[in-house]
């Protein structure tokens, strides 16, 4: 079922989708770290998490996604306020919770709307409310009613929630009074600043704040509403005549009053109007609020219920009431009078004035772009790569001295090489959000096969090109299934080998000479040479018993379709089908695979991605009349051989010796099959390639030049051609055929035997 609505709802539905995902994103890594860490500000983070999106999930009155929201936040607050243990169940509830929510999201981006989600919700929802009522009746050992948080999360869920739809016309309106209110703010700042003492001043001030924090609430911008509540919370507790821990708090105040005002200038250039690190801004407000003494004589070890009763008698100072009661000694209360004073004095010190540095922060400006103009914009420049080529090296210029002209076109090129570094800059994204997906994955399948397992993020901030980790996503949740059911031991096999029974799986990247790797690694029993070979006998991919292959060879073999050496098939892995999809997706995106492993130690499969997938730097090679464009990232030397380097096997291969190494030769010209200038050796050049650490030479009648190439993919008629990874444009118009180096090393090892590896 599908909902009418105008453009401008539609904008803000997408709006909440996205920030919604990213939101689950940073929910699931939180969640899983839960389990393992019950550290009060990863609770609270996701706490924080999960109440931004049911506040916004509510205002645009999707009831099923708040309600869920609603009572995993109920859960985590009991949590984070000692009223509940934490328990594994509970992990694996917001986990669920997250899983429903991204559900929910793909129901709503193509419906625009919840509706067919209730069964879900009300099974999600009934699970997390009987989680918290037995919890509670664990911790407190009763069996009472039921608690009033069911009373909560169906208040949330109602039909009360508030009917807005939110337009240009109300986001103006906000803006405008936003303005207003906060200029009013700060005005009433500055002369508090002059004039403390003034309580109508300081009544209009916390009005002021008052009703902005408000207006914050009911539009759904919790950053600001956070802060907000923070300066009223300060601005109340001076209206109560209580002492902050500096004498003027003005400047800190309104330090972070720029910061609301540069979000609200941000609301009304239809950006989103955030707070950039809004803990760091929330803190500083916080550092102005003193510890009461009656908190650090709890901390002190006095029972909370003697200090609160002689907080309501107190006539004179509480540390003497305790003691002429007998409940404190006068060491203990001069004790935390001292390190209140501390407290103090150390608050005053840590106070600092972030606004030279919020200003910074708010002159940067995003915007959102859909990914299609992007690949629009890398298209044109490809193009434009072409014009350049077509006019510098235009075959009616041949031999003209045009000084000028030359001039013109090497400006013109580094122009356009800067124009296509900026916009790959642009598709760029760091791996950060991939991996953290992969807590997630690494968490549930550890937990159903049973085996303990530490996870290890490296490289983080390593940026790869979008459409690039799209593409490699199946690849590493296959080698973490990989990983994770046949490499790593359980804990009991592990303690047996002499290992940790928790094993440790490391995902990394980083840039390595034009490309980035990913790696994924770990410590576990490695990959079973054996068995691996014995496999590949029986299904007939070697000849003889394989003794004369190299490890590389054989642990290449499982990248072949249907290849699998599991015992039985799991819910996990062990159908042969993944590894296969691994190789699949790198080749689209002419990628490279490295495997080692050690045997007793673990595994290291390396995921070698070029930077770019639209334009390379080129090396123009000609055989007779043809031309062809060798990745100059695949070439290490060029050399002409003289006749005593060349060796001829009995087999009929060609081989050059290269100072202490013998390289197969590959003739271009049969290759292509076209007639080259000559069909001796020693009258060509051999260019020495590389592809995943091996080596071997082709023969080219002559180096033409370098260029940047753009590359462009064969016509569906034509299809996959081995050897060639694509075509592009000459300057004379011409169209020249790429080079595929894996493609050329693999009609080696085709002439040589049935071995096959992995490209």
């Amino acid at each position: 079922m599908t909902i009418d609505i105008d453009d401008d709802q539609i904008e803000i539905i997408q709006e909440f989708i996205t920030e919604s995902r990213d939101m689950i994103e940073q929910l699931e890594p939180q969640i899983i770290e839960l389990g393992q860490n019950t550290d009060p500000e990863t609770i609270n983070a996701i706490f924080r998490l999960f109440h931004s999106m049911k506040g916004s999930a509510g205002f645009l009155e999707f009831d099923h996604l708040t309600r869920v929201a609603h009572a995993a936040e109920n859960l985590l607050d009991l949590i984070r306020n000692g009223e509940i243990t934490l328990i594994p169940n509970h992990v694996n509830l917001l986990c669920a919770a997250c899983d429903f929510a991204k559900e929910a999201l793909e129901m709503v981006e193509s419906n625009y709307t919840d509706e067919e989600m209730v069964a879900p919700a009300d099974v999600m929802a009934e699970q997390l409310h009987q989680a918290i009522e037995l919890a509670k009746n664990a911790d407190d050992g009763t069996q009472d009613d039921p608690p009033e948080i069911d009373q909560t999360v169906d208040l949330g869920a109602s039909a009360e929630l508030p009917q807005i739809e939110i337009n240009d016309e109300m986001r103006q309106s906000f803006v405008t009074e936003g303005v207003e209110l906060l200029q009013n703010a700060e005005q009433g700042l500055l002369a508090w600043g002059d004039n403390s003492n003034d309580p109508e001043a300081l009544a209009d001030l916390f009005r002021n704040m008052h009703s902005f924090k408000g207006n914050c609430g009911f539009f759904g911008f919790s950053e600001m509403e956070k802060l907000a509540h923070q300066m009223e919370t300060v601005l109340d507790r001076v209206k109560s005549g209580s002492p902050l821990a500096v004498e003027n708090p003005a400047d800190t105040l309104l330090a972070a009053l720029d910061l609301l005002q540069n979000a609200v200038a941000e609301l009304s250039e239809g950006r989103e109007g955030t707070i950039p690190e809004i803990e760091e801004h929330l803190d500083q407000l916080q550092r102005l609020l003193p510890q009461r003494i009656g908190e650090i004589l709890v901390e002190a070890g006095i029972h909370p219920a003697h200090v609160e009763a002689a907080l309501q008698t107190q006539s004179k100072p509480v540390g003497e009431i305790l003691i002429e009661q007998g409940k404190a000694t006068p060491e203990q209360v001069s004790t935390a009078a001292l390190k209140q004073k501390a407290a103090q004095e150390e608050q005053k010190k840590q106070i600092t004035l972030p606004a030279k540095k919020a200003a910074a922060r708010a002159n940067k400006q995003d915007i959102r772009v859909d990914l299609g103009k992007l690949d629009s914009l890398i298209n044109l420049i490809g193009e434009m790569v072409i014009a350049e080529n077509m006019l510098i090296n235009n075959p009616d210029l041949k031999g003209m001295e045009l000084e000028n002209f030359n001039k013109a076109g090497q400006h013109m090129s580094k122009l356009v090489r800067e124009l296509q570094e900026m916009a790959m800059t642009i598709r760029m994204i760091p791996v950060a959000g991939l991996f953290r997906r992969m807590i997630r994955l690494v968490h549930d399948i550890s937990a159903k096969a049973g085996k303990k397992v530490d996870l290890v993020l490296l490289g983080e901030e390593t940026e790869i090109d979008k459409t690039v980790i799209e593409t490699i996503t199946d690849p590493l949740v296959h080698l973490l299934r990989n990983s994770l059911d046949h490499g790593l031991e359980p804990p009991e096999e592990r303690i047996a080998a002499g290992k940790d029974e928790k094993g440790t799986v490391t995902l990394s990247a980083r840039h390595e000479e034009g490309e980035v790797w990913v790696t994924v690694k770990d410590n576990g029993r490695g990959l079973n040479r054996e068995r691996i070979l014995e496999k590949a006998i029986s299904k007939g991919l070697i000849e003889g018993d394989g003794s004369d292959l190299s490890d590389k060879e054989i642990y290449n073999m499982i990248f072949l379709p249907g290849f699998s050496t599991a015992a039985q098939v799991t819910d996990i892995s062990g159908r042969g089908v993944g590894m296969d999809v691994v190789k699949k997706n790198l080749e689209k995106i002419k990628g490279k695979i490295n495997v080692s492993s050690t045997p007793g130690e673990g595994s290291r499969i390396d995921l070698r991605i070029p930077l770019t997938l639209a334009i390379i730097d080129g090396m123009l090679v000609r055989v007779g009349e043809t031309m062809a464009i060798l990745p100059t990232l695949s070439i290490l030397e060029a050399f002409r051989p003289e006749k005593e380097q060349i060796t001829r096997t009995p087999e009929g291969d060609e081989l050059v010796r290269v100072r202490e190494d013998f390289f197969h030769i590959i003739r271009l010209h049969e290759v292509l099959e076209k007639e080259p200038d000559s069909t001796e050796l020693t009258d060509g050049i051999l260019i020495v390639l590389e592809h995943q650490e091996d080596r071997f030479c082709l023969c080219v009648d002559e180096i033409v030049g370098q260029q940047q190439t753009v590359i462009k993919g064969l016509s569906d008629f034509i299809g996959n051609v081995s050897g060639v990874s694509g075509c592009t444009i000459l300057g004379d118009g011409g169209v020249c055929l790429i080079l595929d180096i894996g493609g050329l090393r693999e009609s080696i090892e085709g002439k040589n035997s049935k071995q096959v590896t992995a490209a």
